[in-house]
């Protein structure tokens, strides 16, 4: 937001919506750091325009350069009258079947339809006519909680394929944040080194159990400690040492797995966050976690759900088992019954939010 707001806001480049005056941030400021974000909310409202797309009802179009917008509504018809004989398309047709990321428009279309029988069309006259279009988050009002590309679809496979790559390639975490991680990790290895010599790259495991107000919310998450063992005894070894991020406060609730395994915590890395913003230590916690051997995430939390795409992201890099279907080998989730979410190819699906899908990292680099 501080780029954004000091490359164009400061430089007079955004202009009222209502009266087409140029508009500058309140008091000029491009750094909202720890500070009141009403003023600039409402002057993003001034200066952007807010379309009415709900991503439970309609998938978001981009169309080809050099085609007209109507073709692709023709042919999301063609997909609703069954035109060529199928059925309308179901998300679970296409586990373990993915389609090629350069397929026919009309079959990459049906994989990422889950359900939703209309398209929103980001049209060449929106495009010209708004500088600046916001996704709101306000409350009582349509929020995108879901992945970009579970709502998001470009016409033209190169240019999706170049959306997945910019995402991943700079909506990154800062390098403040990535520099804590890698000490962490760091620490963690030559610890679990020391601790068992024939661990010579000293892998470690990872979870993430989401508590508190989380059970409340979904209530089916709910786990004792005893479940939680239970859940990964199968897949991290007794003795095995676990990073644990968690918002659970109490430090006794972790008992039975510690009896187990070997539990580390952020509060044991103390001098290493000295003088760090404790809000990033979770961003940094995520990257310790897409780092491990085996991770097992909470099914439901975006959290854990970023962190199983960026362990999407090492696996297509590591050349990891599995990686050219989008699958993920050592990636599970909690409760049980959830758990090899990420072991086969699934297209996406509701509730969006609850987890990760392969279609943000399998093959995005095919040019």
């Amino acid at each position: 937001m501080e780029d954004f707001l000091e490359r164009e806001s400061v430089s007079g480049n955004l202009k009222s919506m209502t009266t087409g005056e140029v508009i500058y941030p309140p008091n000029n400021q491009i750094d909202w750091n720890n500070q009141r974000l009403e003023p600039l909310l409402s002057y993003i409202n001034i200066i952007s325009r807010t379309f009415n797309w709900n991503p439970k009802d309609c998938v978001l179009a981009f169309s080809a350069k050099g085609t007209d917008d109507q073709h692709l509504f023709s042919m999301m018809a063609d997909v609703l009258i069954e035109k060529d004989g199928r059925p309308f398309p179901d998300y679970s047709e296409f586990q373990g079947k993915p389609v090629n990321v350069d397929g026919p428009t009309q079959e990459r279309l049906r994989e990422v339809l889950a359900g939703r029988r209309k398209i929103c069309m980001y049209d060449s006259k929106m495009h010209a006519a708004n500088d600046v279009v916001h996704f709101k988050a306000e409350e009582n009002e349509e929020r995108l909680i879901l992945p970009f590309y579970a709502f998001m679809f470009w016409e033209d496979w190169r240019q999706q394929l170049f959306a997945m790559r910019f995402v991943r390639d700079n909506l990154v975490y800062n390098d403040a944040i990535f520099c804590l991680a890698a000490r962490m990790v760091n620490t963690i290895r030559d610890y679990v080194r020391q601790r068992s010599p024939e661990n010579a790259e000293g892998l470690y495991d990872a979870i993430h159990i989401r508590r508190r107000d989380f059970q409340s919310q979904f209530p089916s998450t709910e786990m004792s400690a005893n479940t939680i063992l239970a859940g990964i005894q199968d897949d991290i070894h007794p003795g095995s040492t676990i990073y644990i991020s968690t918002d659970e406060r109490d430090p006794t609730f972790f008992e039975p797995l510690r009896q187990v395994y070997d539990l580390k915590f952020i509060g044991d890395f103390g001098d290493m966050l000295k003088g760090v913003n404790p809000q990033l230590f979770g961003l940094a916690e995520q990257i310790v976690a897409s780092r491990s051997r085996v991770f097992f995430g909470t099914y439901y939390s975006s959290f854990s759900a970023y962190i199983a795409r960026l362990r999407g992201y090492y696996s297509v890099k590591e050349n990891q088992p599995g990686h050219t279907s989008g699958a993920l080998q050592n990636t599970y989730y909690l409760p049980s019954k959830w758990k090899r979410e990420m072991s086969i190819y699934q297209a996406v699906h509701v509730p969006f939010y609850a987890r990760e899908f392969p279609i943000a990292w399998r093959d995005i680099d095919k040019l």
